[in-house]
Formats: structure tokens, sequence, C-alpha cells
């Protein structure tokens, strides 16, 4: 019993310690007490969004919902989805103010936030996959055995902003036409295991790690199938091991 006071203190100071290095998280959790609105369970609009930018969240949340299922199979991931409706919203959610959507994942929750650029089905279910990614492997595996391009590769397939067409071989050769006219020499996958390799080098450098992710996977996927995805995220899942 003696050691039940100190274990609680300790549990508590890094509860701080982390609210205080990641504060967006709290701000997330505590949604529901802001300026938000719920729409429906784990859905929250800004208390400024129009009716129309409501309806249209609505609808683009069940289009990205059945993508989920049709890549994946199922859909696990709930993660809370937040949409704000100004920059300054955005920022405080995310701690950055670029790109149309961000997932924060954590070991007690996960959240979806979206800017007004991210009200289209293509932002949320690409959101979406890095969430289902999560849902099935857990927190510390995706973010200790995942490299990132696989991560932000696989949500390129539920996402059609690059790439428009649903079939596997047509795909991945698009994904590698966009890369070979932006730049002759793809960019190694071994460079883009983390965040800061993928995303801390430019808005050019980033899209061509998102190209060089998109061609990755979708040929992994044009000569396997989706099996051959799901075969690498049971092999993590399972040994803790990432092979592609």
């Amino acid at each position: 019993m003696k050691f039940i006071k100190p274990i609680l203190f300790f549990l508590l100071v890094v509860f701080v310690l982390f609210m205080a290095v990641f504060p967006q998280v709290l701000r997330c959790s505590v949604v529901a007490y802001d300026d938000f609105q719920s729409l429906q369970p784990r859905v929250y609009v800004s208390g400024s969004s129009t009716l129309k930018q409501r309806d249209a969240l609505l609808k683009y949340i069940g289009i990205a919902k059945k993508r989920v299922t049709d890549f994946w199979g199922n859909r696990l991931g709930h993660a809370t989805i937040i949409f704000c409706n100004d920059p300054q919203q955005y920022l405080k959610f995310c701690r950055t103010a670029e790109g149309a959507g961000c997932t924060i994942g954590t070991p007690v929750g996960s959240w979806i936030v979206l800017n007004k650029d991210g009200l289209n089905a293509d932002v949320i279910a690409h959101e979406m996959s890095h969430d289902e990614l999560m849902t099935r492997l857990g927190w510390w595996k995706t973010r200790t055995t995942i490299p990132t391009w696989f991560d932000e590769g696989v949500a390129l397939m539920l996402d059609n902003r690059f790439v428009s067409t649903t079939d596997s071989v047509l795909r991945y050769k698009a994904y590698r036409a966009e890369l070979g006219f932006l730049s002759p020499v793809p960019l190694a996958l071994n460079n883009l295991s983390t965040e800061k390799e993928f995303f801390g080098q430019g808005a050019l450098h980033t899209k061509l790690a998102y190209l060089t992710a998109a061609g990755a996977v979708s040929g992994k996927i044009a000569y396997g199938g989706r099996k051959a995805i799901m075969h690498t995220v049971a092999k993590v899942k399972q040994h803790n091991q990432f092979e592609f």
C-alpha cells in the first residue's frame, strides 16, 4: 500500500508533462466544452459553421467511411472528428496551420481535425486511414514500427486528390507518371521513415514524398492485391516486424 501514492503521483506528473508538451490533446479531449457543437456522436463542428458546411461534412464522412470499409474490409477506427471554421481554431487543435486535416493519435484516444480545405471526402478518408491503421496496431507499434511513408502511402489509396482511377494497375502507373514529371530521381523510401524526413524539407519535397509513398504502396497492390498490404500490417501486429 505504501507504494500506491508514489505511483499515483508519478502517473499524475507524467500526465501533466504530456499535456504540457501536447496541449492539443487536452483541447481535443474537452472539445465538447469549447465553442463546438455535436452533430452526431464523435462529430463536432465550430459554432460558426454554416448549415451547408454541416450537411456537407456528414455527407463526406459517410463517403469516407465506405472507402475505409472497401479498402480495409471493415472499419474499426472511431476517431472523433472536429471541423474548424477558421485557421486560428485549426492551429489550436493541430499545432500547425499547414494541411487540410490532421490525425492526433494517443494511447487514450484519437481525433481527426479538419479545416475548410478538409471539407471533402478525400481528406476525411485519408485521415480515417491513419486512424484505422493505428486502431489495428495500437499507438505504440504504429509510432515505433510503421514508417511514415507506409502510413501515408496507404492513406493515399483512399484519397483521390493526386490520382482518381480506381484500377490498381492504372493507379500505380499514374502515380509513377506524376512522380516522373516532378523529379527524374525518386526519393529513397528509407529516407522517408519519420515524420521529420517526410514533411520537414519543404513543400516540393513533401509532394515528392507523397508520390513516392503512393507509388510504392500502389505498386504492391497492383502486383499482390490489397492482401499484400494486410499481410504487412498483420506481420507488425503479430511479430512487431515491418516487412514490405
